[in-house]
């Protein structure tokens, strides 16, 4: 199939261990990605050049950012391109949501534990991270984030006993105590496994972190969303594709800081298959038998990443307003909205993946 999937993001703060006040993440408490297909770009053109006239919107480049006071321009384009049939794909992800999904899987429920891809194992991961999520203090999330930035022996421990202390704590209310027991128990075998691997290696201590990414620079870059959105819309398009991705393209904007991190990513998803450790997804495929060329384009050269930026501010403004002042939200808005999130069919991948917490979710 000859297509081009156009992608763009919105909300990105860096790693998430620039947590800003309370993590608030800079006041940008959600990362979107999201991507469109196209096969017609001159029928694209045609599309935005009508609504532009409908909408009385200037010619030149489309920004989001420049449209917060045109929501019925933005409704209107993710509408249109739904309703033409154009396959749109978006990742929306809580940020704060996201630490947690990266303490838990790192240090109470690791890999190297035993907790794999199973569902099973998704499941008590996902139950876990919903809790935290409303129960965890910032002093835990600050113990974790500091045992990522200065990793050894004392800052892991740290984090350990924020959690051990989290988990007393817990007990001690009704309503808690069932979690707070199990979590107790998760810091325990950690602590225990992680005790006699330090025998044997002094840095042990990184297997119970998230795995860093090197910026251009030579530094660290840790929990980064942009690369799990990335990764997943990629295996979202392989679904949809059913593995052909043959004479694809994915096109993403310009990326000056992080383009060779998010190429990496790529090929770190399509080689899954060859160590074994393809996870299971709904409605997304890691198993690549073939690799589409990934692209970086400057916005005001490719209608489709604007588009694609528009989509991605629209839904990262949404969600924002959805936690602060949903009042504030304009009715063309939730109307796009609910018909992007009516749009999800298992059958294509199709739609909007929430990254938030299940009491969040738009369902």
């Amino acid at each position: 199939m000859t297509c081009s999937f156009y992608i763009d993001e919105s909300g990105h703060s860096g790693d998430l261990v620039k947590s800003g006040t309370a993590y608030d993440f800079l006041d940008q408490p959600y990362f979107a990605l999201a991507c469109v297909g196209v096969a017609n770009e001159e029928a694209l053109a045609t599309l935005v050049t009508g609504l532009k006239a409908k909408h009385r919107l200037p010619a030149g480049e489309l920004k989001s950012k420049s449209l917060t006071s045109k929501p019925a321009f933005a409704a209107d384009l993710i509408e249109a391109l739904l309703s033409d049939g154009l396959p749109v794909f978006a990742e929306v992800v809580d940020k704060r949501y996201f630490v947690c999904i990266q303490l838990v899987t790192s240090q109470l429920l690791p890999a190297l534990l035993g907790f794999g891809h199973d569902q099973a194992s998704d499941f008590l991961r996902n139950t876990l991270v919903d809790f935290l999520y409303d129960h965890v203090s910032d002093h835990v999330l600050d113990r974790f984030v500091e045992s990522c930035l200065n990793p050894s022996d004392h800052s892991l421990m740290s984090a350990f006993g924020s959690q051990f202390r989290l988990a007393q704590t817990l007990q001690q209310h009704d309503r808690t105590r069932e979690f707070g027991l199990s979590i107790e128990a998760m810091a325990r075998e950690a602590i225990t496994e992680y005790g006699e691997m330090r025998k044997d290696d002094p840095l042990a201590h990184l297997r119970f972190l998230p795995r860093p990414d090197i910026n251009k620079h030579g530094k660290n870059v840790w929990m980064l969303p942009n690369l799990t959105s990335l990764t997943n819309i990629y295996a979202r398009v392989n679904y949809f594709l059913k593995r052909q991705l043959a004479g694809v393209r994915i096109v993403h904007d310009q990326q000056l800081e992080l383009e060779h991190i998010l190429r990496q990513a790529k090929l770190d998803a399509e080689a899954l298959k060859e160590v074994g450790e393809v996870p299971y997804v709904p409605f997304a495929d890691y198993h690549f038998t073939h690799s589409a060329c990934m692209e970086f384009s400057h916005s005001h050269e490719s209608l489709g990443i604007q588009v694609a930026d528009v989509m991605a501010g629209t839904i990262m403004r949404y969600f924002r307003s959805l936690q602060t002042d949903p009042s504030a939200i304009a009715p063309e808005i939730s109307r796009a909205m609910k018909a992007l999130r009516d749009s999800g069919n298992p059958r294509t991948g199709h739609g909007l993946n929430q990254v938030v917490p299940t009491r969040m979710a738009l369902w």
